[in-house]
């Protein structure tokens, strides 16, 4: 019997033993199945990575040329300093090598390391000299994890000139790759960061390629095995004139504001300056936190696109609106007179114009002296709702549209916007300021150069673009040639004999309306008349010829005064250059004598 239960406890051992045995197995075959099938690719790709080497082509940008061809943004060839981690026997050596080699600090490329993916070149530095080249080429033997690529770098050959408009790269960032427009793209991709350059971004990347090259067991390359070359971006014809651009560039002479010209028949962007500005080519290989940080604090906020993102008080440009409303409604007519004491109480309040009044004024007289009891009147007739509509159908309110990223749309109040936003009602005394163009109401100068096309072009609302889109219709006019023929009559007069005589040309009739954006209280610039900071910003509206015209402009100089001495001899310099009157003679002294009623 004891025999008997010996064998047994051997056959049950032998049972456990077996059981083990086949589960070993049945792991082991797993585990291959797995090794083998499920994981193959990755550790395939881990053994080609230990033998070779992806390097990426990169593709370079699409050009961006002028309305002419002329280049406004090209590439040029560069060196990055590249390395591949996974190839270094010791990172910590080979890094303070990298570092003393190139001059620079250790802790900018363990920066860099970090952010890497495996098996990936990692760029230590963008934009290397011919020097840093030189040093790695003598110290190949002891770097040879590091390589040299040539990749193509975007180029501003106009620099800071027209900067806001098309715009600068930069390496996407963490957030920039979250969103669905930049979707596939790898960490470290050059991709637009503003103007042009950003909203045109897929438009203008290429194709990037790629080498694969086999590499020794020191990482160094010996051949090459595969070769994909990259596709260039399309180059992108803008409607910009550079030859226009510089030379409203040169206008300014170093004063900050901003101008845009446009052709009021189709829409399309002629020129657009934005001053003080910054020169892009910073920006390209990294802009180094301190020049940032000096960029972004900056009081004269050059990163700021004043054509689209400031919004000023229209001043007495916006009688040109008020005007067109009130024909439209029927409740002025080209002939209607009021009388200009040089004040008007209206509500307790005095509202001022110039000392001495104009007399008895006509809607042609009032535009060409900007004759703020006129509009006063106006705006009693019109009241805000009625204004406020009209202030939207000629594009105040709203974003214009242009083809730019962050546009502001400016505002224009209404009983309903103060109402929400505010908490309290809206006051009839209020109307009476909006009329002038003061007040709560805000424009851009892209939108004022759009209501000064709307004149130009008989009444129609145009889109601003740099880029023409096919088969976009042109809209409808939305006011009758009767009342745009009134209003176009009296900017005739604004620039042949009055507050914008420094706009005129000898032989180009030019039509205009000046106006003048306070800053603070008119009591407070008088107590410090020659602070410059307080003083009102100037505007200049205008269109040329008078008859078929062939461009729309808004020019705003900053604390300049008055639209008719700061802004309007801008203007002019402008025009001159668009008409081929490089050296045009100045507006005939006579004209300074019928002008002087007011300086709007």
């Amino acid at each position: 019997m004891r025999i008997y239960e010996d064998l047994r406890l051997v056959q049950s051992r032998l049972a456990i033993l077996q059981a083990v045995v086949v589960l070993l197995v049945a792991a082991l075959v797993v585990q291959f199945w797995n090794l083998q099938v499920v994981r193959a690719r990755h550790f395939r790709e881990l053994a080609e990575n230990n033998r070779s080497r992806l390097v990426t082509l990169a593709a370079p940008r699409g050009a961006l040329v002028d309305r002419k061809g002329q280049l406004l943004v090209g590439n040029r060839p560069s060196f990055n300093v590249v390395l591949v981690p996974e190839h270094a026997l010791n990172l910590d050596r080979v890094v303070a090598r990298l570092a003393s080699a190139l001059g620079m600090g250790e802790a900018a490329i363990r920066e860099r390391l970090a952010r890497r993916q495996p098996y990936r070149p990692v760029v230590v530095k963008t934009d290397a000299t011919l020097a840093d080249i030189a040093v790695l080429e003598a110290r190949r033997l002891e770097l040879p994890e590091v390589s040299v690529e040539v990749v193509p770098l975007r180029s501003y050959p106009l620099a800071s000139a027209a900067a806001h408009a098309l715009g600068q790269v930069g390496e996407i960032s963490e957030r920039q790759l979250q969103l669905p427009e930049f979707k596939g793209l790898p960490r470290g991709a050059l991709v637009g960061q503003a103007g042009i350059e950003s909203r045109y971004n897929r438009e203008l990347m290429g194709q990037d390629g790629y080498r694969r090259v086999i590499v020794n067991s020191r990482g160094l390359e010996v051949a090459e095995s595969a070769r994909q070359p990259p596709s260039d971006g399309p180059n992108l014809t803008l409607s910009i004139d550079a030859s226009l651009q510089a030379a409203m560039e040169a206008a300014f002479e170093g004063r900050s504001g901003s101008a845009v010209a446009l052709d009021p028949e189709t829409g399309e962007i002629l020129a657009m300056t934005s001053t003080p500005a910054y020169d892009p080519n910073r920006f390209t290989t990294g802009i180094e936190p301190h020049e940032w940080a000096s960029l972004a604090n900056d009081p004269e906020t050059p990163l700021i696109n004043r054509v689209i993102q400031g919004s000023y008080a229209p001043g007495s440009t916006f009688k040109v609106i008020a005007a067109t409303a009130a024909l439209e409604e029927g409740l002025i007519t080209p002939h209607t007179s009021f009388y200009c004491p040089g004040q008007l109480s209206v509500y307790n309040t005095v509202f001022r114009c110039t000392p001495g009044g104009h007399g008895v004024v006509d809607l042609r007289r009032a535009i060409q002296v900007s004759c703020n009891v006129y509009f006063y009147q106006v705006g009693i007739r019109l009241e805000i709702t009625r204004l406020a509509k009209w202030g939207k159908l000629m594009g105040l309110g709203g974003a214009t549209g242009v083809d730019l990223p962050f546009e502001a749309s400016g505002l224009m109040p209404s009983p309903e916007w103060k109402l929400r936003v505010l908490k309290t009602p809206w006051y009839a005394g209020e109307t009476v300021s909006v009329a002038i163009g003061q007040g709560q109401v805000s424009a851009t100068p892209i939108q004022m150069a759009r209501v000064a096309a709307f004149i130009a072009n008989g009444g129609r609302l145009l889109r601003p673009h740099f880029v023409k889109r096919p088969g976009t219709p042109l809209p409808a006019p939305v006011a009758r040639p009767e009342t745009i023929a009134a209003v176009k009559e009296g900017m005739r007069a604004v620039v042949a004999a009055g507050t914008g005589w420094r706009a005129r040309l000898q032989s180009v009739e030019v039509c205009g309306k000046t106006g003048s954006a306070q800053v603070v209280a008119s009591a407070r610039l008088e107590r410090t008349p020659r602070a410059r900071g307080l003083l009102p910003h100037g505007w200049f509206i205008a269109f040329a010829p008078a008859e078929h015209p062939r461009i729309a402009l808004a020019v705003l100089v900053e604390h300049g005064g008055s639209g008719g001495e700061a802004a309007a001899p801008v203007a002019r310099r402008i025009l001159s250059h668009f008409f081929g009157l490089e050296r045009p003679e100045p507006p005939a002294a006579a004209a300074q004598g019928a002008a002087t009623d007011t300086e709007d």
